[in-house]
């Protein structure tokens, strides 16, 4: 069953590619000019009549690039005279149609009913030959009975200068030396004209014979092969060209005859020479040459392009009707169709299909060798590959890609096809499939010439995973994909002091804060309580500076309370105060934007105490802390614990604590504490040895400072060179 399927899926195809053929000229083989007689010098040589019959009429159809026509309508029309369409006798329609043959032939045959009698003594009809919108017009000629009831023709012909008496020569394959004129009248003196003139050779063929001397006329145009037609004075023109095969033979001269009567015998008309005398010479073959056709490369089993060669005499003049040789090394690499072919009157010679075999795979020499003159000769080279199938399907770019909800993934999906040869494969038709909030800009694309295929993938709406199949037969490749939450969307003003939350107030190696929706969607995170901080917390990361130069900060937590979402983390000690782009990650959607980095930014710490009021944290000597129930004492020495004092000695780097025993102070003459709104004696401002970012301030209590529990207290620092101070935001704290 599958086999007669395939079968008739073959058959279909081959009918849509013939159907496919669109006429572009008919050309005519046989039968145009005939000419019968009704009394003419010749009889049947049966019952004495005379001759009255036509031979059928051929055409060939072809496309625009000269190839066969097969299977198409021709319809042949009777459009005037005394014939009908069908064998003498069978008095046939005037119009019929019929289908080309394998080879674009289409044939048929007329009759004729006997020749009204005219003054001119002869009758004209002209049948077409119609196929699409081309169409090629047949002349037939009868001659009338005479009126006299004696044998008296009707038509007379007159060879003129045909040369009856002396041989004609030529060389073998050359044309153009020698013509000769006839001229077909009536025997009233009326011209007849479209009568064919052509050349019989001695073995009764037309055209250059392979085997003996012979001479033709050059196909005249619009007339069968190998034949000239008498114009509108009755007068017919030959120019002469000859065969390939030298020596001494003979011929005739055929006047209304066809090329399917003169086939193997003696022609069936009234108007026949006797046998004339030619005379070939041998052509000199110069050499050979390459027209088209070389270097071709094709997959094996497939039909290569025509290989076209020129034979040409030693000066360089085109000769017709030499015959050349071809031989195929390695022979049995490629199929071409014939081993010898004889040359047009262009000088070329061709094998028009030739097919590589299935086998065939590399180098393959044609040489085509005169077949006079063996050291004339040319080769082809051919390349044949074995059909490429493909072996391998591999992800080039766009794997393990993230992106945000509704966002597009920064790269494309790239596969790349490679066939059974190694190399790349374009033109390769690839299928793409999402499973996940993803999509695609298109579910199947074709490789490039790089053998690439890609698509662009789209995030959904909600976040996760993802996955994009690209496909290829039995050949898969799995991209994975995820889909991120919504990033943040920050202003400068997000940023804040990690310690009083003051707007804008951060500095080098203070510790600030981002407070603002979307920086803690996967909610807290907390790093260990001892040693260096991460620099990613809950999916949050933070950075200053761009591109190699950007510094990441250490995050001492990630916190998302009461809808309050907020980061708080050590600026970089190394970041240059100034506008700088500050980078927020979170959940691999990122923001950049500039902030202002200060030279400082001082900011106290605070906590809540017992009455819900928020006041600054405050060591006493006794390293208690100062609180409702245990304030401050007048006249004693207390410590505050606060951010963004500026540059230390010696320096610390970022995330890191003073050297081991070796304080890291602020210069005291900067550093400014308020007591009440007045300054008081600054006794010593270190980083601390423990807390990363966080710097003591050890000051002095006024002896004469307000009792209670919300006395003001504030820090401010001044900045080298600057003209004013920077403060911290207000706090308080309690004394007695």
């Amino acid at each position: 069953m599958r086999i007669f399927v395939f079968a008739v899926l073959c058959s279909m195809l081959a009918t849509a590619t013939l159907m496919a053929q669109t006429p572009a000229a008919i050309n005519i083989i046989s039968g145009d000019g005939q000419l019968t007689c009704g009394y003419c010098a010749a009889s049947d040589g049966v019952n004495g009549l005379p001759w009255t019959h036509f031979d059928p009429l051929v055409i060939q159809v072809v496309d625009a690039n000269g190839n066969a026509v097969v299977n198409t309508p021709v319809t042949w029309t009777v459009t005037s005279g005394t014939v009908y369409l069908g064998p003498q006798g069978s008095y046939g329609p005037s119009s019929s149609t019929v289908t080309t043959d394998n080879t674009g032939k289409a044939t048929t045959q007329i009759g004729q009913t006997p020749a009204l009698e005219s003054v001119s003594l002869f009758v004209q009809s002209t049948i077409t030959a119609t196929a699409g919108s081309v169409t090629a017009t047949f002349y037939e000629t009868q001659g009338e009975p005479s009126t006299q009831g004696v044998s008296v023709p009707a038509i007379n012909v007159s060879y003129l200068n045909a040369p009856l008496y002396e041989p004609i020569s030529g060389v073998a394959g050359s044309s153009g030396g020698t013509s000769f004129t006839i001229t077909v009248s009536a025997t009233t003196g009326g011209a007849v004209p479209d009568v064919a003139l052509m050349l019989l050779n001695s073995d009764y063929t037309l055209g250059p014979s392979p085997t003996v001397p012979s001479a033709y006329c050059q196909t005249q145009s619009g007339a069968s092969q190998y034949t000239a037609l008498t114009n509108s004075l009755g007068v017919a023109t030959c120019n002469v060209a000859f065969g390939p095969v030298a020596g001494a033979g003979t011929y005739y001269i055929v006047t209304g005859g066809t090329a399917s009567q003169t086939a193997g015998a003696l022609p069936d008309t009234n108007f026949l020479s006797g046998a004339l005398s030619l005379s070939v010479t041998a052509a000199t073959v110069g050499g050979v040459k390459v027209v088209s056709g070389n270097n071709q490369t094709g997959i094996a089993g497939s039909t290569l392009q025509p290989l076209v060669a020129e034979v040409y005499d030693p000066s360089a003049k085109a000769l017709e009707g030499e015959v050349v040789t071809w031989v195929a090394t390695p022979a049995s690499a490629i199929h071409l169709n014939s081993e010898t072919t004889t040359t047009d009157s262009d000088g070329q010679v061709k094998v028009a299909s030739p097919v590589l075999s299935a086998s065939a795979l590399g180098p393959i020499n044609v040489t085509v060798t005169s077949k006079s003159n063996p050291a004339a000769s040319t080769s082809f080279t051919i390349t044949a590959t074995q059909a490429v199938t493909t072996s391998s399907l591999t992800i080039q770019n766009g794997n393990n890609q993230t992106a945000a909800e509704n966002a597009g993934f920064a790269n494309p999906l790239a596969v790349l096809v490679t066939g059974s040869n190694g190399l790349a494969m374009s033109g390769v038709t690839v299928s793409f499939a999402s499973s996940g909030p993803v999509s695609l800009s298109a579910s199947s694309t074709t490789t490039n010439s790089a053998g690439v295929a890609q698509v662009m993938a789209t995030a959904g709406t909600t976040a996760g995973t993802a996955t994009v199949t690209a496909t290829i037969g039995a050949l898969s490749q799995v991209f994975s994909l995820t889909v991120l939450a919504p990033g943040p969307n920050l202003t400068a003003a997000n940023f804040v002091n990690g310690a009083d939350g003051q707007v804008g107030s951060i500095s080098p190696c203070s510790i600030a804060a981002i407070v603002g929706a979307g920086v803690a969607p996967a909610g807290a995170g907390m790093p260990p309580v001892v040693g260096p901080l991460p620099y990613e917390v809950a999916t949050d990361m933070v950075s200053f500076g761009t591109g190699s130069a950007a510094i990441s900060a250490p995050i001492f937590s990630v916190s998302n309370v009461i809808g309050q979402q907020r980061i708080l983390f050590q600026v970089p000690c190394e970041v240059t105060p100034g506008t700088v782009p500050a980078t927020v990650t979170v959940g691999g959607a990122s923001q950049t934007l500039n902030v202002n980095v200060l030279a400082a930014s001082p900011g106290i710490f605070q906590m809540v105490m017992s009455d819900g009021v928020v006041r600054a944290v405050i060591e006493r000597p006794d390293g208690s802390f100062v609180n409702i129930s245990n304030p401050g004492r007048r006249g004693e020495i207390d410590m505050a614990f606060v951010t963004g004092l500026g540059p230390v000695s010696p320096q610390v780097a970022t995330n890191a604590l003073p050297i081991l025993y070796t304080p890291s102070t602020v210069d005291t003459s900067q550093v400014t504490v308020g007591v009440d709104n007045n300054g008081v004696p600054v006794i010593q401002a270190e980083l601390s040895l423990d807390m990363i970012g966080v710097y003591t301030v050890q000051f002095q209590v006024p002896s004469d400072a307000p009792q209670g529990n919300n006395i003001a207290f504030s820090v401010a620092f001044s900045p080298a060179g600057a003209a004013s101070r920077l403060y911290s935001a207000p706090s308080s704290m309690p004394i007695e």
